[in-house]
């Protein structure tokens, strides 16, 4: 029950509270204000190396990466080599990854929810919506919420769970990397308008619990499994 309380009720309680906060105080129209500049119409950092090639075209790419070794490692894990005792670290990684990263995108299709450089706030055409306010169909659909880029960032939320039976000292490194990265996902579309706050504080908690119930459901049954 400790576990449940610590890994799923508190992070969710506490999410619930953060995004109510957030609707109550405008919050994430004021952060967006921070990076448009009213008086030139355009997004301080919205085609700097930074944010576009370095934060996401990079980390994209980094994401990418580690997802296609740990699939090649699942697929090598197969066979009795030494590799073997890894089948399921590779396939709980690689399985992560993918859920976290895919159930985002399929939410961005059906949510309907416009990105900050879409609104007629910041230059864009459509009006501005609170989070799951009604929207007319007869404007454009969105496809902004939840953070997409953000969310191959805090997928890595799993090296959390990968180490905390065995090491809890690299499971909290694990933890504060991954919410790191998350975070610099982030602000590199908050600054260029591709999203707001929220978008990604939704990211992160889905992959949290992704990366939570894949290590019920796949890694620690397996690894005990393969110990035997």
């Amino acid at each position: 029950m400790r576990f449940w309380l610590n890994h799923a009720i508190a992070p969710l309680a506490i999410f619930i509270l953060i995004i109510l906060f957030f609707k109550v105080t405008n919050l994430d129209i004021r952060i967006a204000n921070l990076f448009f500049n009213f008086e030139a119409k355009h997004w301080y950092l919205g085609e700097s190396w930074w944010t576009v090639t370095f934060i996401h075209k990079w980390g994209r790419n980094l994401i990418v990466i580690l997802l296609l070794l740990s699939l090649v490692g699942f697929v090598i894990s197969l066979f009795p080599n030494r590799f073997r005792p890894y089948l399921f670290v590779f396939l709980y990684i690689t399985l992560t990854i993918l859920f976290s990263t895919g159930i985002v995108a399929a939410l961005k299709h059906f949510s309907n929810i416009d990105c900050p450089w879409d609104l007629s706030l910041y230059n864009g055409t459509d009006p501005y919506f609170h989070l799951f306010s009604d929207k007319s169909t007869k404007l454009t659909t969105g496809r902004c919420f939840p953070g997409g880029h953000s969310s191959g960032g805090f997928s890595l939320l799993l090296f959390y769970f990968l180490f905390r039976d065995y090491n809890k000292r690299y499971a909290y490194i694990g933890l504060a990397l991954a919410i790191l990265i998350g975070l610099v996902f982030s602000f590199g579309q908050w600054s260029r308008g591709a999203h707001f706050v929220t978008h990604d504080l939704w990211s992160a908690m889905i992959c949290w619990f992704v990366a939570l119930s894949l290590y019920k459901i796949v890694l620690k049954p397996g690894m005990r499994s393969l110990a035997k």
